[in-house]
């Protein structure tokens, strides 16, 4: 924002985080929402996969099935969304979140496959309110430079996946994965704490979005946000669309991310250069997000989008075969890269076509399309594993998928209102 200066006093403090003249408090709080859940959800998913394996004898396929309980929580968008919308995102974020948190230090006390999957189901019914704000909150404190904005705030997702696997990895190995979920269960929980100390969003004065001329800066009413009703934006092609475009995007994270290292593995890479092969994609994600947010300023979230749909099937077919010497130091940073885009852009083209107005709300229906992807696809890596010794046909199967996300934004055409223009 650039009023800083002259409404310190009225407005707050840049240091405050209850009262503040900045969103980089609220930023720095959706990062470490993004650090913590996705890092855990995703990135350490693989260290206790192994673990619940050797203790209970579970199969990949009944491990990797927690996973498609995401989708279940994706039904819980809309609603939340709504709330969010009406209301804000600190309350419902900072439930969700703690939900996330029990889940955790629940699962120690597991001895059933049933536990596994109950409390799988309890965070991911967190889990799905928790991503949701971050295109609002962005949009509403920095519409201007909201490109780099969200992929700064979403480069948590990436961060969690270079720190979180050689914290949790460690604490496993002196304490075992009890000790490991009983910490991701600590962290969680402060992020929680965070969120209702700092997630807020700006009051009406410090707003440069347009407004009703009727309200002024010190009314008393909610401002009124630009863009489409849900009931608007369920009458419009654009968001049936998008249901592919999310599928599409979720695609690679819910299949094949967390199944990486061990398809590396089974093709012959040893284990300390698939871990480090994924901390460099990791690495690569944090830069993507900021690349295309940045590119998605200067040509369009849409083409942007269109971009990194490319070059992530580009590095999935070299991702078949890691062995070919040299290869994998090329695909995992162009994979993280490309993949990286996705969250920061789906961001950006919701609020390009369908405005503020109810945002978390749209993000909640078009999330359906990434509730299809993590139903089936983990079940359907599970399967590859367990029937044919290989991930080889998730592979080829999702770049396919890409190949068609990419005629399904070319299909959506330009948007016919800018709602994120300047005033």
């Amino acid at each position: 924002m650039n009023k800083s200066a002259t409404n310190s006093n009225k407005y707050g403090s840049t240091w405050n985080p209850l009262n503040p003249i900045n969103g980089w408090w609220a930023v720095a709080v959706c990062f470490s929402i993004s650090t913590a859940l996705v890092g855990f959800s995703t990135y350490t998913f693989a260290l206790f996969g192994d673990e619940m394996s050797a203790e209970f004898g579970w199969t990949r396929t009944q491990i990797n099935a927690s996973l498609s309980f995401l989708a279940i929580g994706q039904i819980l968008g809309p609603l939340f969304g709504r709330i969010i919308d009406s209301k804000g995102p600190r309350i419902i974020v900072a439930l969700c979140v703690s939900l996330t948190a029990l889940s955790y230090i629940m699962r120690p006390m597991m001895t059933e496959l049933w536990h596994w999957y109950a409390l799988s189901f309890l965070q991911y019914a967190g889990f799905s309110a928790t991503m949701t704000p971050v295109g609002r909150i962005v949009g509403l404190w920095f519409p201007n430079t909201r490109g780099r904005v969200m992929g700064i705030a979403m480069m948590g997702n990436n961060f969690g996946g270079v720190v979180m696997p050689g914290i949790i990895g460690a604490v496993i190995a002196l304490g075992g994965w009890q000790s490991g979920y009983y910490l991701q269960g600590l962290l969680t929980s402060l992020v929680a704490v965070a969120v209702l100390l700092a997630l807020r969003e700006p009051k009406m004065g410090l707003l440069t979005l347009k407004v009703p001329s009727n309200l002024s800066s010190t009314s008393s009413e909610p401002a009124q946000l630009p863009g489409m009703s849900i009931s608007e934006a369920a009458r419009s092609k654009t968001l049936y669309i998008l249901l592919y475009i999310f599928l599409v995007g979720a695609t690679p994270f819910a299949s094949l991310l967390p199944q990486l290292i061990s398809h590396y593995v089974n093709e012959g890479v040893n284990s300390t250069t698939a871990a480090t092969a994924m901390s460099i994609l990791a690495l690569a994600g944090m830069s993507g997000k900021l690349v295309f947010g940045i590119l998605g300023e200067k040509i369009t979230a849409r083409y942007a989008m269109m971009v990194s749909f490319f070059g992530l099937s580009v590095a999935l077919l070299l991702s078949v075969n890691p062995t070919v010497p040299g290869i994998i130091w090329v695909c995992s940073p162009l994979w993280g890269l490309c993949m990286g885009a996705f969250g920061t852009l789906t961001n950006m083209i919701v609020q390009d076509y369908f405005g503020l107005k109810s945002f978390a709300s749209i993000m909640g229906v078009a999330g359906y399309g990434t509730a299809v992807s993590f139903a089936v696809g983990p079940l359907l890596a599970g399967l590859s594993y367990d029937n044919l010794d290989s991930y080889r046909p998730i592979f080829y199967g999702t770049v396919i998928v890409m190949a068609i996300g990419i005629l399904a934004l070319n299909a959506m055409g330009t948007p016919e209102r800018n709602f994120m223009s300047k005033n």
